[in-house]
């Protein structure tokens, strides 16, 4: 069996986190052994996914990198990448992609591709380090993009060539995201709300104070509105957006829910999706949203305009701006057929475009590109199973 071992920050539960472990169920189920190796197990307020994984039979090897300024992995992650001699090595952000370049000094044949799963801007704590990741990504044999948007960032700014990247969406399975409502509208008290949600690290970026502004106005026309915002708190954010929402008065208007372990319960428990962030590499939460069949009010930033179309999946809204937010998302409280349709035409698109075969599909063929003539054995592979 060929082997594929990836290197990830933690498995917290998060988008790149639950990308990778879509991609390694879908590589064991087709004769590759994935083996994840992560720096940390998971970060504060957040669950680890290393359980999710080892029960599907995926190896999780735990570097215990737990000083983000300590260096010591590098040598851990060398001496992994000689013992473990997978057919590609495969790193998962920033971090690891750190300790990736360093280990594969290590072991030059073999094949080294990289995920970039954001854009990573000002707004980042590690942007200091930036021009080192210029260097980084260039030496990769390949990289991966999450989303044109970040695959032009990777171009422009990082100086990253062209052939280097490819463009591979996030996939997921949409029938996970398909269940009845009701459960926890009931568990909330909200049976008889309009409820609005929205899923994100209380950060910042997430725009969530734009949603909680929202509000105000949003409650002149749907008086039994509510919004509830699920994300774990690393920073303690959450501080400061409560107390904004004292300051306008929406304690029975607005909650704050922490982290959501069941992400598909949450998201049919609403009747509109928002996420007024301002920056992502992707923006998984809208997909997952969408294949729950909720009609979708993001913020107009690539590359959330690569997952939803305009008056036909969702609605776009100016970034930072809450009257915007405030009429695209009373519009469709006032208007349930509109939202249906977009949510069914969202679940459509999800099923069409962002599925996990679909994503899965693409990062095996480009394996089978770095693979090809670098032996027998991974020959007649990549014949018979890529």
């Amino acid at each position: 069996m060929i082997k594929v071992l990836h290197v990830i920050n933690t498995l917290s539960a998060g988008g790149a986190e639950l990308h990778l472990l879509t991609l390694c169920r879908y590589q064991r189920r087709h004769g590759v052994e994935p083996v994840v190796a992560c720096l940390r197990e998971h970060v504060h307020d957040s669950r680890s996914l290393v359980c999710d994984f080892e029960n599907d039979g995926i190896r999780v090897v735990r570097l215990r990198a737990h000083k983000r300024l300590g260096l010591g992995f590098v040598v851990t992650m060398a001496r992994l990448l000689r013992h473990e001699r997978p057919a590609i090595f495969h790193t998962h952000l920033p971090r690891a992609d750190f300790g990736g370049f360093f280990a594969r000094l290590a072991c030059p044949n073999i094949p080294w591709v990289c995920s970039v799963h954001d854009i990573h801007d000002k707004s980042w704590s590690g942007r200091w380090t930036l021009p080192l990741f210029n260097f980084i990504w260039r030496r990769a044999d390949r990289v991966i993009a999450i989303s044109h948007a970040v695959k032009d960032w990777l171009v422009a700014e990082r100086s990253v060539p062209l052939q280097k990247i490819s463009v591979i969406h996030y996939g997921i399975d949409p029938e996970l995201f398909s269940r009845p409502q009701g459960g926890l509208r009931r568990e909330w008290g909200l049976e008889d709300k309009s409820i609005i949600g929205a899923i994100g690290r209380l950060e910042p970026r997430k725009g969530h104070d734009c949603l909680i502004r929202s509000m105000s106005e949003i409650r002149k026309t749907v008086p039994s509105a509510m919004l509830v915002i699920a994300g774990h708190d690393p920073l303690g954010y959450g501080q400061e957006l409560q107390r904004l929402i004292s300051n306008l008065g929406l304690n029975q208007s607005v909650r704050l829910l922490g982290f959501q372990n069941d992400i598909a319960s949450f998201l049919n428990a609403l009747d509109v999706f928002a996420f007024a962030t301002h920056s992502e590499g992707f923006g998984q939460v809208v997909i997952e949203a969408m294949a729950a069949g909720k009609a979708t009010v993001v913020t107009r930033i690539p590359p959330l305009t690569e997952i939803v179309v305009d008056g036909e999946t969702g609605t776009l809204v100016e970034p930072g701006n809450p009257l915007a937010f405030a009429h695209a998302i009373g519009e469709l409280l006032l208007n349930e057929d509109k939202s249906r349709a977009m949510g069914d035409r969202g679940k459509e698109r999800v099923y069409s475009r962002f599925s996990s075969k679909r994503m899965c599909e693409e990062t095996f063929s480009l394996y089978k590109d770095l693979l090809r003539g670098t032996g027998d054995y991974v020959d007649r592979f990549v014949a018979r199973a890529l």
